[in-house]
């Protein structure tokens, strides 16, 4: 489905007071706006973060309590346990800590549980770590929802909580203290830390009270909270983006030998580390052990100061991260022919995907799920057994839907589940999985409408890229570092003309092409789009409407502009949406064409299409045509789209069954009624050559 542009608008005179006061165009003025910034102090804090005070940590609710608990064990020499989660956040979280502790002389350990144990503090781990000789435990990124398992084993061991996480109905009373921003009754102004942010506050306070040392100049291990911040996908706003940007700056050459290894097996080149690489190239290799094996093995290398044990367990993360992908790669391909499967079955329509299969690895289904709404946007969950008696689930959802509501509403068919508004997960007896798969596809019908489905972009502004000079690059390389709640900007324009368009990378997955410059005297400027390859000939042969975001390039030494392209469509008209006519000229022709090539070139098929019809249709009616025909299950085009097939369809068909061409007619000003869109069955078509009546 084509994604629908939602220019947002501004409020002139504020955007020229800050452009004024700043000294920067009004154009950057613009999308700080759209972020909520209308004055020009908060316009600055947020272009400086650094400038910007560290909150006091002491104004955490029972900050003070644990860190007097924690003083009073490094001076006894208790025995201390790190209790962490195992994801990047925990790992991180973990990693900060003990390396603070230790620095401040205490026996510090760790603990990590594995996943078949589940989320948080259990009570056989507890008593074991109670068992072994620890007399304080310390939780990271967990616990908040912990108090029974604390209740039973508060005799024995005294627990102080820090997480991030929203309390449950139960406040943890059993703790010796409860350090969480989150947490009713604590005044800290910042709610939007991740664990390991709290971790780092943690040991700011630690050091301040044992050390004397100042808490506006404490960074130590900054730039494991920072990887945490990216990672974990909290807002990267207030203090989130003063750790963040401190933390990339540091990440380099950082004195934590182990995260020294693993970024320079995970970034070549010597560059400075962005957000992005944060989340999709180092955190991954992170994540995969927790996924596959054990998420100890991560803080091991976070926690090693050796540098050739440390360049070892990099590069065996390294090889985890490639079986990840693997993994994932089948696990996707095995859920996208199920989804083939559905919409032949059922004729399009599809509101939701529950798709359930046996022995997928269930650190890796989140993903797959994520993958999923990214391609098709519809509210996902991916089900996985290991015994063939209970699954376990990941759901991810679009804007429209709040899972956790989803869910809660038929909370009688799960053994356990919990999660929030875009991600969740479950756990379900097999028996009641076709229950549930009913019950979530009716409540989203009841809940969205067509419009809820559809794709959305907000664009911060209409520009031709052409108009971009490097003085507003570089205003724009000050929004770094992106993340939740600061997305990069997306600026866009229709009828983009671009040249010199080719495909790059291996198996031509890229594109690369360049627009002209607005007048003789500047430099062309590059575009980038990422995972587009096959558009190539679409961009070399007409205009397109792109949505991008300019960013800074470096070449030889000469900085450029150059545009990251995140949207790139045929030229839309609204009067160029297929009717009936044409979507029966262009099945026929796709069923023809299909019987000599699987080659999907959108523009040779265009014009073959028009040199064989002498017709007039555009690269916009036939992508229109073809997104219809693959939602009703007669077109499937292979993930690159390089490749095409039309399978038969098994029942009969309307158009009406299609989202998009609901959503198409309806914006042309047709009336949309089954009776003057239906697609009859096979047999019936046969004779006519056509499937659409």
């Amino acid at each position: 489905m084509r994604k629908k542009w939602i220019v947002r608008e501004a409020e002139s005179s504020v955007v020229q007071t800050i452009a004024a006061t700043l000294n920067v165009s009004e154009l950057t003025a613009t999308v700080l706006y759209h972020r909520g910034i209308r004055d020009a102090q908060s316009a600055k804090n947020f272009m400086e973060p650094e400038a910007a005070p560290f909150n006091n940590p002491f104004a955490m609710k029972d900050m003070q309590i644990a860190v007097e608990r924690i003083a009073r064990a490094i001076d006894n020499r208790e025995r201390i346990c790190v209790y962490g989660d195992y994801d990047v956040d925990g790992m991180s979280a973990s990693a900060i800590l003990i390396r603070t502790l230790r620095k401040l002389g205490a026996t510090a350990e760790s603990y990590i549980p594995a996943r078949a144990e589940g989320y948080g503090l259990n009570i056989p781990a507890l008593k074991k770590i109670s068992a072994e000789g620890a007399t304080l435990l310390i939780s990271v990124d967990c616990g908040i929802t912990n108090e029974r398992e604390i209740s039973a084993v508060r005799d024995k061991l005294d627990v102080i909580v820090t997480d991030h996480h929203l309390p449950a109905t139960e406040d943890v009373v059993s703790a010796v203290a409860v350090v969480n921003p989150n947490q009713r009754g604590c005044p800290y102004p910042d709610k939007n830390l991740c664990g390991a942010g709290v971790a780092f506050k943690l040991c700011q306070a630690l050091t301040n009270y044992l050390r004397g040392f100042d808490v506006q100049e404490y960074t130590a291990d900054i730039e494991l909270a920072a990887l945490a911040t990216v990672a974990d996908l909290v807002p990267i706003v207030g203090e989130n983006r003063k750790i963040v940007r401190m933390g990339l700056k540091a990440m380099r050459r950082t004195n934590c030998t182990g995260l020294r290894a693993l970024v320079n097996v995970s970034v070549s080149g010597d560059k400075k580390i962005s957000a992005g690489q944060v989340a999709f190239q180092i955190a991954p290799r992170l994540n995969s052990v927790g996924r596959l094996r054990s998420a100890a093995e991560g803080l091991q290398l976070l926690l090693c100061d050796d540098e050739d044990a440390a360049r070892l367990m990099a590069r065996e993360l390294n090889k985890l991260n490639q079986q990840r992908k693997d993994i994932e790669t089948q696990i996707l391909s095995a859920a996208e022919e199920i989804v083939r499967d559905m919409r032949t079955a059922r004729g399009g329509d599809l509101s939701t995907l529950v798709i359930a299969g046996d022995g997928w690895a269930e650190g890796v289904i989140g993903l797959t799920a994520s993958k999923l709404v990214e391609r098709y946007n519809l509210p996902t969950i991916i089900l996985t057994t290991q015994d063939g008696i209970f699954y376990r689930g990941s759901c991810r959802s679009i804007p429209a839907l709040h899972m956790k509501d989803a869910l809660d509403s038929m909370r009688e068919l799960f053994t356990q589940y919990g999660g929030h508004s875009q991600a969740a997960g479950l756990s379900i007896a097999a028996e009641r999985v076709e229950e549930f798969s009913r019950r979530f596809d009716d409540y989203v019908r009841r809940k969205l409408s067509d419009d809820d489905f559809a794709p959305i972009l907000n664009v911060d502004a209409l520009i031709n890229p052409a108009e971009i000079t490097l003085d507003i690059a570089h205003e724009f390389d000050q929004f770094e570092p992106y993340g939740l709640g600061n997305p990069r900007p997306i600026l866009a324009c229709a009828n983009v003309r671009g040249k010199s368009a080719r495909a790059l990378g291996k198996d031509g997955t890229h594109l690369s092409f360049v627009i002209p410059a607005a007048t003789t005297n500047l430099p062309n400027i590059r575009a980038i789009a990422w995972g587009m390859g096959n558009l190539a000939p679409l961009v070399e042969s007409e205009p397109v409407d792109v949505a991008y975001e300019p960013s800074l390039d470096t070449w030889q030494g000469e900085v450029r502009i150059q545009c990251t392209v995140s949207s790139l469509e045929p030229v839309a008209a609204a009067d160029e949406f297929p009717d009936r006519e044409q979507l029966i000229v262009v099945y026929n022709f796709l069923r023809r064409a299909r019987a000599y090539t699987d080659r999907y070139d959108i523009c040779a098929l265009v014009k073959a299409l028009n040199n064989q019809t002498g017709g007039n249709f555009s690269t916009y009616t036939f992508d229109s045509a073809v997104k219809i025909f693959a939602e009703l299950g007669l077109f499937v085009g292979n993930r690159d789209g390089k490749t095409f097939d039309m399978p038969r369809p098994q029942n009969k068909l309307e158009l009406m069954n299609s989202r998009t061409y609901r959503l198409g007619r309806r914006e042309r000003g047709a009336e949309l009624t089954p009776t003057s869109a239906k697609i009859i069955s096979l047999e019936a078509a046969t004779k006519r050559r056509s499937l659409i009546t």
